[in-house]
This record gives C-alpha cells, structure tokens and sequence, in this order.
C-alpha cells in the first residue's frame, strides 16, 4: 500500500502521518479479505485561511481487476476532526465493498452448485434407463457367479433361491467377487 500525502495551504505534520498510517495498516485486513493487493491511497489537507475551514480529502485507487476508487471528504474547524470523520467514511465504504465482493463469491459458488446439480440427476437418469435387469427366476450363488462371469458384467441383482431374498453379486478391483443382500 502506497500512501501519498498532499498538502494545500498547510504543511502536513508528522503526527498526521503517522495517525493515517497507522488507520489505513487496520485497514489493510480488509483490504485483503476483499482480494485487493495493490492500493494507492491519496490524502489531501487544504486550509482556507478566510473562512477557517479545514477540508480532507481521501482517494482510495483498487489497482487490481475490477477494482475502483473510493472517495471521502470532510470539512470542519477542526483538522483532527475532519480527518476523523473522513477515515470512518472509508471504512464504512470499505466494509460495504468486502460484504459485496463476498456475496459475488457465494453467488457464483452457488451458480456453480446449481449447474453442478443440474447435470447430475440427468446422468443419474440415462444410467437407470440402461441398466435394467430383469429378475426372473431365483438362482443359487454359484449360479449367480457363473451367469456373472458368462455375461462378462460387474454386478448381477437376482433372486436368492434360499433365502428369497434380492441379492447382487459383484466383481471388485482384486478380481475377487462380492455378495450383497438387499
């Protein structure tokens, strides 16, 4: 973060210096949360000596893709005061840039939730729709096996000749076969 200072009509003191140094590192977390590595932050301190008004003015310039410029004034009597009131009128702008930036993240999180479900019941669907078997009459494992391993399938639902039950047989990756009951 590059901090320039700029004075008109006064002569920016050290004690200013360091006050908006010190403001803009807090705020530097924000700035981070929000995505932005490159900030130039401009302040401007302006006397008009005939109506004894101090004025600031603070440029905030996000130099990383769609970033922007934020933008804050003050005028009072008071320099402190007006430097004051100005920093809060950034970080108010900056928390509102951190919760948008976050709801665009969480949108497109979101979209990419919804496409991602979208496409899998589709998917889901066209596997049901092909792979249909039909359990015609009870078989007895070692049946089951032979009939797997004839028909060169991964997995065989039939009915179990001794317990009546609906089982699956299956090839795992070993080449070893397993038993599921239903």
């Amino acid at each position: 973060m590059r901090i320039e200072f700029i004075g008109k009509g006064i002569d920016v003191s050290e004690d200013l210096k360091s006050y908006v140094e010190h403001k803009f590192f807090a705020f530097e977390r924000h700035l981070k949360e929000v995505g932005e590595g490159e900030v130039e932050v401009i302040v401007t301190f302006t006397v008009e000596k005939h109506r004894h008004r101090h004025r600031v003015d603070i440029d905030v310039y996000l130099k990383t893709p769609g970033g922007g410029t934020l933008h804050a004034w003050e005028e009072s009597k008071d320099i402190h005061m007006s430097l004051e009131f100005a920093l809060d009128d950034i970080e108010r702008q900056l928390n509102r840039l951190k919760e948008r930036r976050i709801e665009q993240r969480k949108e497109i999180s979101r979209e990419k939730a919804k496409s991602h479900a979208e496409e899998l019941p589709s998917s889901i669907i066209d596997l049901i729709a092909e792979e249909r078997f039909p359990i015609t009459k009870p078989l007895g494992v070692e049946e089951a096996l032979m009939v797997l391993q004839d028909e060169g399938r991964f997995f065989l639902p039939f009915r179990n000749a001794e317990t009546g039950e609906v089982n699956i047989i299956y090839r795992k990756k070993s080449r070893k076969y397993g038993l599921m009951s239903l």
